[in-house]
């Protein structure tokens, strides 16, 4: 195993999670001693909930699938961890002015909610698209049940707030449709199984949505505690190289700039470029690479134009992305294209 995967399996996963799999379980009728025993978890956990590594949840996702069935069991999961379910994060969300400013928020602490992942926004026309990426790491069961949980309960959330119904959601899944897929249509809209990438996309005028709940007192407290959550779990990490990683995710602002990230872990940009420097590595080399795995995610989507893909890449120039692609990969992005249809 890789040091980067080693590290994933370590982190942290909020105890919201682990807990709403084991009520799920009760209501199936499987009492949560069967399932932490099975998950080699300590038997005790049920009384003294907390934290998981990402390694024991898999066992413990993996424990309620075996024990009770699947049937469903991620969009069960996920109907339950509305925005009220995510403490300071989703009273943030639920305190926004609009529905923009709640996906911004969303976007800028995701890594408290969901560490380990990638949440990049963009708009496509009339439509407003939040793709999450996750490792290919994952046991595929494990790989399902976390992206029906994260877009059930991002999809519950969205209607929460903006009291739409679900024919305004239009998802798409990377793995084969289910036996279940009529009732993901039911709680999610319109879904698309066997994609290239996880996604939810919605109508693009409903982000001026005016959410009900907006409170400014509200918001600057909850936001004041998502930072402080935010700085804790930086002061936690190993590596700052890894924080920056997992913060250099696209919006539809384009990626965030050393000055922005700076901001956000409050240090000055040269303190987080000496820092950066002393693990080896540099802002521009973390932005490139995310500029690779980016590119490489919209190329799979065949439904954008390599044009469309560089510009939103922030290559002016179609010829500079070219370039920039062949030294990532050693092919342009039209021979990767025809290289992924013909494998």
């Amino acid at each position: 195993m890789s040091n980067k995967a080693a590290q994933w399996w370590e982190l942290p996963v909020p105890a919201v999670f682990p807990q709403t799999y084991l009520r799920i379980a009760q209501e199936r009728g499987i009492p949560a001693q069967i399932i932490l025993e099975q998950a080699r978890l300590p038997l005790d956990y049920a009384r003294t909930p907390g934290d998981l590594t990402m390694a024991q949840m898999e066992r413990l996702i993996l424990a309620v699938w075996d024990v009770t069935g699947n049937n469903g069991l991620g969009l069960d999961v996920g109907w339950q961890l509305p925005p009220t379910a995510f403490g300071n994060f989703g009273y943030a969300l639920l305190c926004s002015a609009t529905m923009a400013d709640a996906i911004q928020l969303c976007h800028r602490y995701w890594h408290l909610v969901a560490p380990g992942t990638a949440l990049s926004l963009r708009s496509e026309g009339a439509w407003f698209v939040i793709e999450i990426s996750i490792p290919s790491i994952l046991e595929p069961r494990f790989h399902q049940l976390f992206l029906e949980v994260t877009f059930t309960s991002l999809c519950h959330g969205f209607q929460l707030l903006t009291g739409t119904s679900v024919n305004e959601l239009d998802v798409w899944f990377d793995f084969a449709e289910p036996e279940y897929a009529d009732r993901a249509r039911q709680r999610l809209g319109t879904v698309r199984y066997g994609k290239a990438n996880n996604r939810v996309r919605f109508p693009t005028h409903l982000l001026d949505t005016q959410l009900g709940m907006h409170n400014p007192m509200a918001l600057k407290f909850a936001i004041e505690q998502c930072d402080r959550e935010s700085a804790l779990s930086h002061a936690q990490s190993n590596k700052l190289e890894a924080v920056v990683r997992e913060r250099m995710v696209f919006s539809v602002n384009g990626y965030p700039g050393l000055e922005t990230i700076s901001r956000q872990l409050n240090m000055t940009s040269r303190t987080l470029r000496r820092r950066l420097e002393q693990e080896g590595t540099c802002f521009k080399t973390l932005l490139g690479d995310a500029k690779r795995r980016d590119a490489v995610r919209m190329l799979d989507d065949h439904d954008l134009e390599i044009q469309k893909v560089a510009g939103m890449l922030g290559y002016r120039d179609p010829a500079n992305f070219t370039r920039a692609f062949r030294q990532w990969t050693g092919q342009s992005p039209s021979e990767y294209r025809r290289t992924r249809r013909s494998g």
